[in-house]
């Protein structure tokens, strides 16, 4: 028995041994995994313009990329309107000095980083991903917007859908519309979203408030979108529809959820058209905006049906915001233009209190010209103007009197690699008499011009 024994423990010894080399082994081979993942990363990291492309245990192709554009910038006002002026807008707001304070500052724009990837899963589709978020550079701090939100990871465009080269690509998540998509085509120097020098601080917004609730410049949560193969060499079609909801990171507390009293069911729907062939790119988008009350929370508080806190809420009330928009884009050697036109309505229905808002509608137009002199020189410039527009308010005369406004636009590049570009940048914003266009990191008053300008550094990876 005791032989027996022995040689039962020596067979165990034994398994265990083997056991041991193999649980050994597979350390081995997922460290060097590890090993061989963190080396892939860092060798395209390693290599400018490169995009880290890995295979995940998965199967699934995914890749790290991202845009670093920050920039020293300094902004000033002048010429704000005097609290005596009378002749101006019913729809202009408190008068005052200039408040835009002279200051250098640091501008991260929206500089960020993310992760996308996909795997064929068969029949000629591929399931596809994306995960994006915007990164603090200059203080490395997330600050929380005035509702009081702070963005999680995915805050820019982020999405799971399914793409086949048959019918097209179904995306939800939280992404740009289709409207959006479908103007500023050329964009301004690479560095344009989330600068001063942004098109859509004039041309996508109304000039008697800063609200951000008037924007057709979004970037909707709670996304379904729906982008159509291309055909008939160069025809494509997009549309989108999102709803609001209590936990969306929105710029302002209403307009995030619905509710029976008042009842309110904000939704975006978004779609557009677009034809490119050769130089030549024409596309045609629409947009409209339920329960966003991008009218109401603009005006003063006398004309407001609702505001942007919900202290004000006339249950009766509901809004309906709609944009309409063409641009055109050429391309001759090495010049691009672009032009874009858009028309504006903000409308309230319902509305039983004298003197509230109803109805504003504007128009408004830009015309870019960007052009690369050589490999490493490029320059842009743009022009935007927007009208006064006309208002209606409830049995109460509405004028628009000095709600125009125009900016105009100048920069260069630099080019040191195809990635990486030193970029300057010129911006004067010139509001009518009682307008409030801003392109700044404050707040002006009524009238008030704006001139900033810039110098930074982009790093594409």
């Amino acid at each position: 028995m005791k032989e027996h024994r022995g040689q039962s423990a020596k067979a165990d010894e034994k398994m265990s041994g083997r056991a041991l080399k193999n649980h050994q082994a597979k350390e081995e081979t997922m460290s060097l995994n590890r090993k061989a993942m963190v080396l892939a990363v860092g060798a395209a990291l390693a290599a400018p313009g490169a995009y880290a492309q890995i295979k995940s245990p998965a199967g699934t192709d995914w890749e790290f990329y991202g845009k670093f554009y920050p920039e020293e910038t300094h902004s000033h006002g002048d010429g704000a309107t005097a609290p005596s002026t009378t002749g101006l807008s019913t729809l202009t707001g408190t008068l005052g000095g200039n408040a835009i304070i002279p200051r250098w500052e640091m501008q991260i724009s929206n500089s960020y980083v993310g992760f996308r990837g996909s795997k064929d899963v068969g029949r000629g589709t591929k399931g596809i991903w994306q995960l994006e978020q915007t990164v603090p550079l200059d203080e490395g701090v997330v600050k929380a917007n005035s509702a009081g939100f702070i963005s999680t990871f995915g805050n820019r465009n982020s999405f799971v859908g399914l793409a086949n080269d048959g019918w097209g690509t179904v995306r939800m998540g939280n992404m740009d519309t289709p409207y959006k998509e479908y103007g500023n085509i050329l964009g301004f120097l690479g560095v344009n979203s989330g600068n001063f020098v942004s098109q859509s601080n004039v041309l996508q917004k109304v000039g008697f408030g800063t609200n951000s609730a008037s924007s057709f410049n979004l970037r909707r949560p709670n996304a379904l979108d729906f982008t159509s193969p291309t055909i008939l060499g160069g025809l494509q079609t997009k549309v989108q529809y999102s709803r609001g909801n209590p936990s969306d990171n929105d710029t302002t507390a209403v307009g995030t959820s619905q509710t029976i009293s008042p009842k309110r069911d904000p939704r975006v729907v978004s779609w557009g058209v677009k034809w490119e062939q050769g130089p030549i790119l024409v596309a045609f988008a629409q947009e409209s905006h339920r329960d966003l009350f991008g009218g109401s929370i603009n005006s003063p508080t006398a004309r407001q049906n609702q505001n942007s806190s919900g202290s004000i809420a006339d249950p009766s009330v509901n809004s309906v915001d709609t944009a309409n928009q063409l641009a055109a884009v050429y391309k001759i050697g090495n010049h691009s233009i672009e032009a874009d036109y858009v028309i504006k309505h903000y409308k309230e229905d319902n509305v039983i209190v004298n003197g509230r808002f109803q109805d504003y509608k504007n128009k408004a137009y830009m015309l870019l010209l960007e052009s690369r002199w050589s490999g490493t020189w490029r320059t842009a410039v743009h022009y935007i103007r927007s009208s006064a527009g006309s208002c209606t308010l409830l049995n109460t005369a509405c004028t628009t009197d000095g709600l125009e406004g125009h900016q105009i636009d100048v920069g260069v590049a630099y080019y040191l690699d195809p990635s990486v570009y030193i970029f300057g940048l010129y911006s004067k914003l010139t509001n009518g008499a009682a307008a409030r266009y801003n392109s700044s990191s404050q707040s002006p008053n009524p009238g008030e011009d704006i001139t900033q300008g810039g110098i930074g550094i982009a790093y594409t990876f």
